[in-house]
């Protein structure tokens, strides 16, 4: 039986379908970056942390990695990296080095990674993939990080890959609201960092004095009715001062770490812009020279070649310059932003870990007061006031009313 050939509808519709699905495998799936951190390895001598990979960037050699085990001295590589590779972001901090690690810890470092892998530069870094893939622990390359001016002059035109008209001259600085804007956040940070250099010199006198205390009350102990319950306490106010320590010099530390990347970050801004700034004036002097001899009577061909080459290299330098600020710009208020974000989420988790040991170290001195005040002592810190002493005042308070009226 013959098959009737398909009607023009069927047809036309089967096209759109084939036009979608071309359409459809042309889009490319947004790239990740996921790294976990499920445990830890405490069989080596520092302790080692077990990190799974998951990722979809093309340059990964695979995209399932598990059981990456990283030393902390290797993560300490790795941001030491990051940080001078890529001076226009704010590098993520590390938790301080412990002898052991705790839960805290392991939350830090995922924090750290987590933040590193959403980073729209830090994530698609070079020695980030070998840090990864690395098979026998993670060492990054010898690279020489010149400084901002002689790196532009050598690499910014191969980075950015832009057409400069050689006879356009960009002007002079860049907007002066966003200076002031950047200024003042500069200012800010190096207030922050000075003030908390103040505040661990501080805490670090208090941790001294209340260890000291606790050395004191120890000494109490050779009371016999007090001497369990103060051993206690003392005992008690031994771990809370380490805790104290642990979260709040650790976080005070961290957060000084992290001011001192923002500053690092503003000042390499600053140098850009300054070298700008001079680009825009050595091209200024070299058209001033160019005005000069075409104003001269005596005209040597020479010195005009001369002239122009070098009026077009300082022209093709400013472009360069003004291409880098803008981006260093641009980047840098993202980054800002995601500090500010980081700083509140930072402060709310140190706050939350110091309220709930602070509530622990509590629940346990009091436990040793109570053995001391024995029954009564408990039912006088739980049970509320009776409400018959209210209605006693009360009528007490009506009684004299009335003999006052009798009296009248």
């Amino acid at each position: 039986m013959p098959v009737s050939p398909p009607s023009p509808r069927v047809r036309r519709r089967d096209l759109q379908y084939d036009g979608q699905r071309v359409d459809a495998s042309r889009i490319k799936a947004p790239q990740y970056l996921h790294i976990t951190v499920p445990d830890t390895d405490r069989r080596a001598k520092d302790g080692m942390f077990v990190l799974n990979v998951q990722t979809n960037i093309p340059r990964y050699r695979r995209q399932s990695y598990q059981n990456v085990t990283r030393s902390y001295l290797e993560f300490v590589r790795l941001r030491e990296h990051l940080v001078a590779e890529h001076p226009e972001t704010i590098v993520p901090v590390l938790p301080p080095e412990r002898s052991l690690i705790s839960l805290s810890d392991i939350e830090a470092i995922r924090t750290f990674l987590n933040r590193i892998s959403k980073h729209p530069i830090l994530s698609h870094d070079y020695e980030l993939q070998m840090f990864i893939e690395s098979e026998f622990g993670f060492l990054p390359q010898q690279q020489h990080y010149h400084s901002s001016t002689s790196r532009s002059k050598t690499s910014f035109g191969r980075l950015l890959g832009f057409g400069v008209s050689k006879r356009f001259s960009y002007g002079s600085s860049s907007g002066g609201e966003t200076d002031d804007e950047f200024e003042e956040d500069r200012v800010a940070a190096s207030k922050a960092e000075s003030r908390l250099q103040n505040a661990i010199k501080c805490l670090d006198k208090e941790i001294k004095a209340r260890r000291g205390f606790d050395v004191i009350s120890l000494c109490l102990g050779t009371f016999k009715l007090l001497s369990k319950p103060i051993d206690g306490i003392a005992k008690a106010g031994k771990a809370q001062v380490g805790g104290d320590t642990a979260v709040l010099a650790g976080f005070l530390e961290y957060k000084l770490q992290h001011v001192q990347t923002l500053n690092q970050t503003l000042d390499y801004r600053s140098s850009v812009v300054s070298e700008y700034d001079t680009a825009v004036k050595s091209t200024e002097n070299k058209r001033k020279i160019m005005e000069r001899l075409r104003s001269s009577t005596s005209i040597n061909a020479d010195k005009v070649t001369d002239s122009i080459d070098d009026l077009d290299d300082a022209i093709m330098f400013e472009g360069n310059m003004k291409t880098r600020m803008d981006q260093v710009t641009e980047v840098v208020q993202k980054e800002m932003v995601e500090y500010r974000h980081q700083s509140t989420e930072d402060f709310f988790r140190a706050l939350k870990l110091y309220a709930q040991r602070q509530i622990s170290f509590e629940k346990t001195k009091l436990e040793e007061l109570i053995l001391v005040g024995g029954d009564r002592f408990s039912d006088a810190m739980y049970t509320p006031s009776p409400p018959s002493l209210i209605v006693k005042t009360e009528a007490v308070s009506g009684r004299d009313d009335d003999d006052d009226e009798d009296s009248d």
